[in-house]
């Protein structure tokens, strides 16, 4: 697997692959490189309906990888009647020493805790605890328990610290090899080769799901505190189901023009990029690389006419999600109309709700592949 070196992140790579042994993955494995501008969003099923989070890395260097994440979420406080959205927008910066080295995974995220916390890394484990599951079948790894509204610094001498939060624990390796994750890619269906891992974190049982390349080892998927009882559901869960990037590299999902491709040969394409905020058609600042895409995609070919279509998954009535699909639709022919000078007689609209799923709606995979914009050139 070939991770993009730009000439932001050269520097970074170069250091994080000194004096380790590297493994190469197998032929024709999925690319996920480390570089700016690789988004990862996670769905999470909750009482009002799913929501998504999204850590997009903003920059890298040769010291450090800064982070942005992205939240909104439908909850109810202690003394609220009625679930609000919260919104999250936390930085948080790993060092590039730890994304080789580090035995912490600090997958919280915090708005009044450090952005730093020597030791972590917060989008994935570190390539010595992935080589260790490929080599030894064990490894060792702290994961955090900290809870919103803590406020937690990073130095261990003044109480209380990140670091009194941790659940240290041992991983075993599931299975001889690799096991195969789906996770859009770019858009497209990639079956992700992972490391599967189950151990014990104090009390609590847990399960990991890592991209098998010591490079840029994610978290596609992982169970804290799992209930015996209730061997699908866990206190804590996440899963990856979209991924995307547009590094210039030599990959089994070429990103480079991707969309105009698609629409110039088959004249449509499915476009998951684009970010509503729950239950709302308003377009989230994660959704600017690609209106910006589509945009000059517009601009390269003048004679091309494009019909936007939105679709939902199928939780909440049928009349509704027919409403907000045509709304989403709307506000992206706005933005582009609005913010990018494109005319609006090149665009249309329409929306489908729930008519037309691309796959179940029973899972939190599918109702996140169900949910999306659909481009279809009218001429």
């Amino acid at each position: 697997m070939a991770v993009a070196v730009t000439i932001a992140g050269a520097a970074a790579l170069l250091l994080l692959t000194a004096g380790n042994r590297w493994s190469a993955p197998a032929a024709g494995a999925p690319f996920i490189p480390l570089c700016a501008g690789l988004s990862i969003v996670t769905a999470i099923s909750g009482k009002e309906g799913d929501y998504e989070s999204i850590k997009t890395i903003a920059s890298l260097d040769d010291r450090e990888v800064r982070i942005k994440y992205s939240s909104e979420v439908m909850s109810t406080d202690l003394f609220e009647t009625q679930p609000t959205l919260k919104r999250s927008l936390i930085q948080r910066t790993v060092l590039v020493a730890d994304l080789a080295n580090a035995r912490i995974y600090y997958q919280r995220f915090l708005d009044q805790s450090a952005s730093t916390i020597p030791g972590s890394t917060a989008i994935g484990t570190s390539a010595a605890v992935l080589r260790d599951l490929r080599d030894k079948g064990v490894a060792t790894l702290s994961v955090s328990n900290a809870y919103p509204g803590l406020a937690l610094g990073a130095d261990r001498s003044k109480r209380p610290n990140s670091y009194d939060y941790l659940q240290p624990g041992k991983l075993a390796r599931v299975g001889a090899g690799p096991v195969a994750v789906s996770v859009l890619v770019n858009g497209e269906e990639v079956a992700v080769p992972a490391i599967h891992a189950r151990g014990d974190f104090s009390s609590d049982k847990a399960e990991f799901f890592f991209v098998d390349d010591e490079r840029n080892p994610l978290t596609l998927s992982f169970r804290i505190g799992i209930d015996p009882a209730r061997p699908h559901g866990a206190r804590e869960i996440l899963r990856v189901v979209k991924i995307s990037h547009a590094c210039p590299l030599a990959s089994a999902v070429a990103p480079a023009r991707a969309l105009e491709k698609a629409l110039a040969d088959a004249g449509r394409a499915d476009l998951y990029s684009i970010y509503f905020s729950f239950g709302s058609d308003a377009i989230r600042d994660e959704s600017e690389p690609a209106l910006r895409e589509m945009a000059e995609i517009l601009q390269r070919h003048a004679d091309w006419r494009l019909q936007v279509a939105g679709h939902t998954d199928a939780a909440g009535d049928d009349a509704s999600n027919l409403d907000l699909s045509r709304r989403r639709a709307a506000a992206v022919k706005d933005a582009l109309v609005r913010r990018f000078a494109i005319a609006a007689e090149r665009l249309t609209t329409l929306g489908y709700g729930e008519a037309r799923p691309v796959a179940s709606n029973e899972t939190l995979d599918g109702r996140a592949r169900n949910r999306r914009v659909e481009l279809t050139r009218t001429k």
